[in-house]
């Protein structure tokens, strides 16, 4: 008891110490105190808003979770359908994709590969080669976040779609992903991951023996970032681009209008993110793509009611290309949300993709 009495009184002499220190400054020195300790607070608060924000939206989630028995030879749509349940249309868009019967679109081999990032010879990226004809260019496939891979089955339904038209594919797993190496615990949103589209590219080119400009890329969703290797390899010859995140800093104003928190707390997101994953997130931009694409074509596919990505990401990049003077090409969906066009229009989606990469593939 006598230890507490002693504490408390050190306490209130501490207290009065202070207290004598506030009446002996001047207006100016009080103001100056007040407004540092109100800055260090406030900003406390902000990287604090930031590091909520940045780590839940951009945690990795490894392996490929309920799709980890998917190959292209036997796979599946089944789904708990959970992640559909806060989005407007749930109930059609389960049922587009759960009805969608995909008995023809089981593909009869595929070749199991590894390969590296690009100027990274320590992490392994595992994939999924499928040749339908030698002869024929082949499209490298980037999936989105955050369970997700090679293994989902909207990456592997427009996998079988272009080899059904001819076309040969390389389905991969970016690094923290599906059976790819886990080296971090965030995903980059393609400031780091594009390397990874690079070195499927490089082993295209190195081991199947493709030349520049018979190699596409598609990417869906937060996959969009890999956009950026377009813009850094002129080899690849053609890009599709579907529900695409092409601009990080976009997506979280929208995300946090949408839950309805202030969107200031969309620069600390962006920043605090980027100390999380080792680089900026807006130090590249998959515009740089709309910028450097030269005579390369490109296809913008997206839904017009889409909430989880604007459809503004496409049209802003559009806008981009033919500012340009660039071969953009866009179907923007009438009716359909997020990635539901290629179940909801299938036939439509499976003329335009094929027919684009038979077109702008030499």
């Amino acid at each position: 008891m006598m230890a507490i009495i002693m504490n408390c009184g050190a306490s209130f002499t501490h207290m009065a110490s202070i207290k004598e220190y506030w009446k002996s400054l001047n207006g100016r020195k009080k103001l100056f105190s007040l407004s540092t300790v109100v800055l260090m607070v406030f900003g406390s608060g902000y990287v604090g808003i930031g590091y909520v924000i940045a780590s839940q939206s951009l945690a990795i989630n490894p392996g490929c979770g309920m799709w980890s028995e998917n190959t292209p030879s036997e796979w599946d749509v089944d789904d708990d359908w959970e992640s559909f349940e806060p989005w407007p249309d749930a109930e059609e868009r389960v049922d587009i994709r759960r009805d969608f019967d995909v008995s023809s679109y089981q593909m009869s081999s595929y070749e199991d590969v590894s390969f590296t990032p690009r100027d990274n010879t320590d992490i392994t990226l595992r994939g999924w080669y499928v040749e339908v004809d030698s002869d024929a260019p082949v499209v490298i496939l980037t999936h989105g976040m955050p369970m997700n891979g090679k293994c989902k089955p909207e990456m592997l339904l427009m996998q079988a779609y272009l080899s059904e038209g001819g076309i040969n594919t390389l389905s991969f797993d970016l690094r923290n992903y599906g059976e790819s190496d886990v080296v971090g615990d965030y995903f980059a949103v393609g400031q780091i991951e594009y390397k990874d589209l690079l070195g499927a590219y490089d082993w295209l080119i190195e081991n199947k023996g493709y030349q520049p400009g018979e190699v596409g890329m598609t990417a869906i969703s937060a996959g969009g970032g890999a956009a950026i290797a377009f813009a850094e390899e002129s080899g690849i010859g053609a890009m599709w681009l579907d529900s695409a995140v092409l601009d990080f800093p976009l997506l979280v104003n929208n995300e946090l209008g949408r839950l309805g928190f202030p969107t200031i707390f969309s620069g600390p997101a962006v920043t605090v993110g980027g100390w999380l994953v080792g680089v900026g997130l807006d130090e590249r931009s998959p515009m740089e793509a709309a910028d450097n694409a030269g005579e390369r074509e490109v296809f913008l596919t997206h839904g017009k009611e889409d909430a989880r990505v604007s459809i503004v990401h496409a049209e802003r990049f559009e806008s981009r290309m033919l500012e340009n003077g660039g071969n953009v090409e866009t179907w923007y969906v009438d009716d359909r949300a997020h990635v539901d066009a290629m179940w909801g229009n299938s036939d439509e989606y499976r003329s335009n993709l094929i027919s684009f990469f038979n077109e702008s593939l030499r």
